[in-house]
């Protein structure tokens, strides 16, 4: 369960990213300066891009430590 600052921080990443997406203006100096200051984040990789290599890597490990032990 994330603490309650990480959710605090969250919070108000959302909450930037939803004023930032709201109708402001491109030829609006304060957004131009906002969108050089502050660009958006880099989209998050998701596990499942690497969980699936992890947990098959996981499987055989434990497959040949299973026929090294002859069980």
């Amino acid at each position: 369960m994330p603490s309650k600052r990480q959710s605090a921080n969250r919070s108000a990443q959302r909450l930037g990213e939803r004023e930032r997406a709201v109708g402001l203006e491109p030829d609006d100096e304060a957004a131009r300066w906002l969108s050089e200051q502050a660009p958006p984040p880099p989209p998050e990789l998701s596990k499942s891009a690497t969980k699936s290599k992890v947990l098959h890597q996981w499987r055989q490990r434990q497959l040949r430590e299973q026929k090294r032990r002859g069980t």
